[in-house]
């Protein structure tokens, strides 16, 4: 069987990527792969697969139609699956969908990057009617105070599954939403794959391998870091919790607006309690991920879909605290720790007070994570 897969890949920064390499050696070991990326650079994949880049607006009909099928990872930030979707309205093939909601991603393309408004609000109003056309174009001007209402209401995912041959989901929840909305569109579910990998070193009574569990202890925040990620929620947090000389958060991954988080940290008094690592090599993630106490997973509003960072999370047997939303509310309770949205600094409070009181707790939650993803 010959495939094409259009998909980021490393060092783009989404945990997507990441994922793409660990799943590609099951998948070339079933098919002859092509790996097509608009990038210009891309790290080793590990495998013996050939990559093609290709420009967007380049037409590969001959070449796609060589293959036996066509995969096209499609999710929410324009940066990393605009150019994948422009492809996939070309040549249809399958859909791997990674956010359910995509407004965002429709946004930047119509909006933004060809400055086509008129036809952005043509394919609300297809969907969502006259009215949800006219709400939203009232919220245009001053959309970044809107963005989350509006992909909560106007989600815009059918716009991405109207040329393809099927879609593949990695949530249960995102299955059933479609399932009543895609029609005869051939939908399937499976979980989110994630090759496990050797278990982590036995974890000490107070939390991680090879520490005594002394002060501070390390939150991580990684991933692509945009507003939904509660960064700023988070900092406020830490500001104002009593014992924030415990902790010490590390941020690693692309911030949408880093200047103006290190002047959110500046202002609250952070600066030796947070460190704003940026992007950084995987190895060097890795690492952080081995030594951190505790990872901070929030996402509100959640776009739908299975986290592959949750996974990755889980991998390393570290305890972490999630939103109560969307697939996150789904997972066990002694996996995660939940924040609800309505009450995130009350409840960050609550949990960095548990944490404290009895971390070996919170290395159990981490291990019970562990025993999930194996």
């Amino acid at each position: 069987m010959k495939l094409n897969l259009f998909v980021p890949l490393p060092p783009a920064g989404t945990e997507i990527a990441n994922n793409t390499v660990r799943a590609l050696p099951a998948i070339t070991a079933r098919a002859e792969v092509v790996v097509w990326t608009e990038q210009s650079e891309w790290d080793s994949l590990g495998v013996d697969v050939e990559v093609r880049r290709y420009n967007q607006g380049q037409n590969l009909w001959r070449e796609l139609n060589r293959a036996d099928a066509t995969v096209y990872h499609i999710g929410n930030n324009h940066l990393f699956h605009g150019a994948i979707y422009e492809v996939s309205r070309q040549h249809p093939g399958l859909v791997v969908l990674h956010d359910l909601c995509l407004h965002q991603l429709f946004y930047h393309l119509y909006v933004e990057q060809r400055g086509d408004a008129e036809e952005f609000l043509r394919q609300v109003g297809f969907y969502y009617g006259a009215a949800g056309r006219r709400d939203v174009a009232a919220r245009l001007l001053h959309v970044a105070q809107h963005v989350y209402y509006l992909s909560e209401h106007y989600p815009l995912t059918p716009l991405a599954l109207e040329n393809s041959l099927g879609a593949l989901v990695h949530s249960r929840e995102t299955f059933a939403a479609l399932r009543d909305t895609s029609g005869h569109l051939p939908l399937a579910y499976t979980p989110l794959p994630f090759p496990v990998g050797p278990r982590p070193p036995l974890l000490s009574p107070n939390g991680r391998s090879g520490d005594a569990g002394a002060a501070p202890y390390q939150l991580l925040l990684f991933g692509y870091i945009g507003r939904n990620r509660r960064l700023g929620g988070i900092l406020k947090a830490l500001a104002e919790y009593r014992h924030r000389d415990q902790f010490r958060l590390e941020v690693y991954g692309e911030l949408t607006d880093r200047d103006h988080w290190a002047a959110q940290v500046r202002a609250l008094g952070l600066e030796s309690h947070v460190v704003l690592r940026g992007f950084v090599p995987e190895a060097e993630l890795e690492a952080a991920l081995a030594s951190a106490h505790l990872a901070l997973n929030l996402r509100f509003p959640t776009m739908g879909e299975a986290s592959a960072s949750q996974l990755r999370i889980w991998s390393h047997a570290l305890p972490s605290l999630v939103s109560a939303a969307g697939w996150y509310a789904s997972l066990p309770a002694d996996a995660v720790a939940f924040v609800r949205p309505s009450s995130e600094i009350e409840d960050l409070h609550t949990h960095f007070d548990a944490f404290l009181d009895d971390p070996s707790r919170f290395a159990e939650m981490g291990r019970r994570g562990r025993e999930l993803l194996e």
